[in-house]
């Protein structure tokens, strides 16, 4: 097992934005990786890794020499290997030339840079974020997958070698390395980081998430990341004296687990009742056969299929045997189907802020995952607790305050769309109360 103890909590080491932050930074991100990343494996290949390194971070220094440092100042940001980053080439966890695939910097990235972050490298992902084998270990528990298909940026911060990674969701792909890793996975609603720049796979889904140590962590962090984030904006701002109403979704979504898993869940939900919490099991407004059916799969496909058209013409030979099946399969989707599935995408979106608030709940919660970490090399995990929120665009969160066989377990929140202040604050006092039973 990777020695993990050091994690790096912003919330309780030299917080960025002060002179000497990088030098420890780079000094700590060094050092980890040096023992860490040869059993782990977060990070793509690359020669010449740390003299581009120096050289990056001997920019940074000296420009803002002198000057007041912004807020990530010095601070080391793992990049899942579909956004593009200058003088880095874009992978995609596929065999295509990165010539073909790497693009120009996009928003987020270009943001980060403003604000003082570096990158110490490309994090490993499941080929084009939907299947394929990868080499990254769970620091857990190294026998253990870390979850896809943001496998590298989850692994990269639960082995301490970065205090933040940058991943992306289109049914579990933040979530589920999140729980598996014992780390905090933040999936804001979509559309509320800029998508540009980066590989897609599914461009009416797809959304950038934020992986951190804990949620202290990523409260430093989050109001830098977003430009608008303000936590009394909206018709419902926050109410600190308020403990929200828990809502657990009902039918074939709480059968999506096995016996433990179930049963831990119970636990917690417990802890929270015993300290004032009101929980409420609902019956929910969409099918069941719609979450344990096909269709996202096959909205996924379809505009995959098209993202793809280009390159796939080209490289058909070089795309892994999953990955070309699902694009072959995409090409018989006709567009119809497509426009129906992004209807009943704000169709349900609606309907859940329509339910949620006839019901009185201020936020839904589960398991992160139907199971824990599967073995190495196989299934990287589930998509019945997370694909039907990522589907309708709601921010969810997943905080590492459980373990199930020795194995760490998310405990899963769901917000309103738009509500991503919202949904940080109310997990933060779970996460604290969770953490203490």
């Amino acid at each position: 097992m990777v020695v993990i103890s050091e994690s790096w909590k912003l919330s309780s080491d030299i917080e960025p934005n002060t002179s000497d932050f990088l030098d420890k930074a780079l000094h700590r991100f060094s050092e980890r990786y040096r023992l860490a990343e040869p059993s782990v494996l977060a990070f793509v290949e690359e020669e010449s890794r740390f003299k581009r390194i120096r050289q990056e971070t001997d920019e940074l220094r000296n420009r803002f020499m002198g000057r007041t440092k912004p807020p990530l100042y010095g601070m080391p940001f793992g990049v899942k290997d579909l956004f593009h980053i200058e003088g880095l080439p874009t992978g995609a966890g596929s065999k295509l030339p990165s010539s073909v695939l790497t693009g120009i910097e996009g928003s987020l990235i270009r943001r980060l840079r403003e604000q003082g972050a570096w990158f110490p490298g490309k994090t490993v992902t499941e080929e084009f974020a939907y299947a394929g084998s990868i080499s990254t270990r769970n620091p857990q528990a190294l026998e253990h997958t870390p979850g896809g298909s943001s496998a590298g940026s989850a692994a990269s911060v639960a082995s301490g070698m970065c205090p933040v990674a940058i991943g992306t969701q289109t049914l579990r792909s933040v979530t589920a390395p999140a729980s598996f890793c014992g780390v905090t996975g933040f999936k804001p609603s979509y559309g509320r980081i800029s998508m540009d720049g980066v590989i897609l796979l599914a461009p009416s889904m797809d959304t950038a998430g934020i992986f951190t140590v804990d949620i202290n962590s990523l409260s430093i962090v989050m109001p830098h990341l977003i430009s608008d984030w303000n936590v009394q904006q909206g018709s419902h701002p926050y109410d600190p004296e308020r403990k929200p109403v828990l809502g657990i979704p009902s039918g074939i979504y709480m059968e999506l687990m096995g016996d433990e898993i179930r049963a831990a869940f119970e636990k917690q939900t417990t802890t929270l009742i015993q300290a004032g919490y009101t929980v409420r099991t609902v019956e929910m407004p969409w099918d069941d056969s719609f979450i344990y059916g096909d269709a996202m799969l096959r909205f996924i496909q379809g505009e995959m299929a098209r993202v793809h058209e280009q390159w796939f013409n080209e490289h058909k030979d070089q795309y892994g045997d999953a990955v070309l099946q699902a694009i072959l399969t995409g090409k018989t989707i006709d567009d119809e189907e497509l426009v129906n599935y992004r209807i009943e995408q704000q169709r349900l979106q609606r309907k859940l802020a329509e339910f949620r608030r006839e019901q009185g709940i201020d936020l839904w919660i589960s398991p992160a995952q139907g199971g824990v970490a599967p073995p190495h090399g196989g299934k990287t995990g589930w998509a019945g607790m997370t694909a039907i929120w990522t589907f309708a665009g709601l921010p969810t969160m997943s905080l590492a305050v459980g373990q199930v066989e020795g194995l760490p377990l998310g405990f899963q929140c769901i917000a309103e769309f738009g509500q991503d202040e919202i949904l940080m604050k109310h997990a933060e006092k779970i996460a604290r109360l969770l953490t203490m039973e």
